[in-house]
């Protein structure tokens, strides 16, 4: 799921114009999309429709109940809100890649160690713009992915700092998937690849 660097992270709220706002995100290579438990059937839904043209995941799981309903559903990663090693060992045996929330180095170094496809550091921009470059060398070795209110520069600072993939929400989503202009959901598509796809330049 990092190949792209850029996912979308959905919402817990009605999304009539769910299907239109993916296809617009995955023309412009946000193609790594993450819904809520709480949409896990869409899931199937998406997959349905979109097929090898884009990924879709899981985020925030904290039971066993939930982490069941998203293999259920298909996902195809999952995103705990924690450090549970009992369910990060379901996922290794289901066979899906599974990611650990965590924020400090200690939680970045612990998490890692539990074995998981990467760390997501959240919330990514509670500790400042400098965080990115004062975290990552303190958890040396860990796969990281940064997500919470990550804007155009935020991304830019978490990628060239080291962080595979960035997960984006509000910046991102606007209001796209509630009826809002897909044209301006296409911009912002566009302004997030730009800040991230080069990240040395």
């Amino acid at each position: 799921m990092t190949d792209g660097r850029l996912v979308a992270t959905l919402p817990d709220r009605a999304m009539p114009s769910l299907v239109a706002a993916v296809e617009v995100m995955v023309q412009e290579g946000v193609d790594v999309v993450s819904l809520p438990v709480a949409q896990a059937e869409q899931v199937a839904r998406l997959r349905g429709i979109f097929g090898p043209r884009a990924c879709f995941g899981i985020h925030d799981v904290d039971d066993d109940g939930q982490l069941r309903e998203a293999l259920e559903a298909g996902a195809e990663f999952v995103s705990l809100s924690g450090p549970d090693q009992e369910l990060l060992d379901h996922c290794h045996q289901a066979g899906i890649p599974a990611l650990v929330a965590a924020l400090t180095p200690t939680e970045i170094r612990g998490a890692w160690r539990m074995g998981p496809a990467a760390v997501v550091v959240v919330p990514a921009e509670v500790m400042g713009s400098s965080y990115p470059e004062a975290v990552l060398p303190l958890a040396p070795g860990a796969v990281v992915t940064a997500r919470g209110g990550l804007g155009a520069y935020a991304a830019r600072r978490w990628a060239e700092a080291g962080a595979v993939a960035l997960w984006l929400d509000e910046a991102l989503i606007g209001d796209a998937f509630r009826g809002g202009p897909l044209g301006s959901l296409r911009e912002r598509c566009q302004t997030f690849r730009a800040a991230v796809d080069e990240p040395g330049d």
